[in-house]
């Protein structure tokens, strides 16, 4: 199995726009410009949009010194790598505000969130397909000057996007009825 790097991953959004791949992060090349521009804000995109097995973290969070001016009586900053909070772990309402949960929850704030992967090799195979291909689609106009290139794009990473999330959804425990009745509360 072939592992994942920065080269890999945009060497295959470039081949999906039929383009010239890259060999390094330093080539001086439009493409190589290009996939190192859109990286990381497409990355974090595809990350953020699905909690992604190989992604999920839990913290247990101190409340901040500094509580809310009012209505809450803590505050909890995120963690500097967490892209979502995906669950928090309290009875009591809460609430993001910038990147703290605010709450009467008191502390420790045990919380679910999506992480910042930045190691390509942890990728879940179907993850780094459809991350390259929403670095096609962020790259296409750039490098083919085709909207036509630019919506085909958009709809494979949309269709595989799809595929990806429910094959990572399938490896978790299924949902009971009374998870579904309490999440409808």
């Amino acid at each position: 199995m072939a592992t994942n790097t920065f080269v890999s991953i945009s060497n295959r959004a470039l081949t999906l726009l039929g383009a010239q791949p890259i060999t390094s992060l330093a080539d001086d090349t439009k493409e190589a410009r290009a996939c190192n521009r859109m990286y990381e804000q497409s990355r974090n995109q595809v990350l953020r949009g699905h909690p992604w097995n190989f992604a999920v973290k839990r913290v247990a969070l101190a409340a901040d010194t500094t509580a809310p001016v009012y209505e809450y009586t803590n505050a909890f900053t995120w963690p500097s790598d967490c892209l979502r909070v995906v669950e928090v772990d309290t009875t009591e309402n809460w609430i993001i505000e910038g990147r703290k949960i605010v709450s009467n929850a008191a502390a420790p704030l045990n919380i679910v969130y999506v992480s910042e992967v930045e190691d390509p090799t942890l990728f879940d195979a179907l993850f780094a397909e459809t991350f390259a291909l929403r670095l096609a689609a962020d790259i296409a106009y750039e490098i083919t000057a085709s909207q036509t290139v630019l919506s085909n794009m958009e709809t494979l990473y949309t269709t595989k996007l799809a595929e990806a999330r429910r094959v990572d959804a399938q490896e978790a425990q299924p949902a009971t009825e009374l998870d579904w009745l309490e999440s409808r509360s």
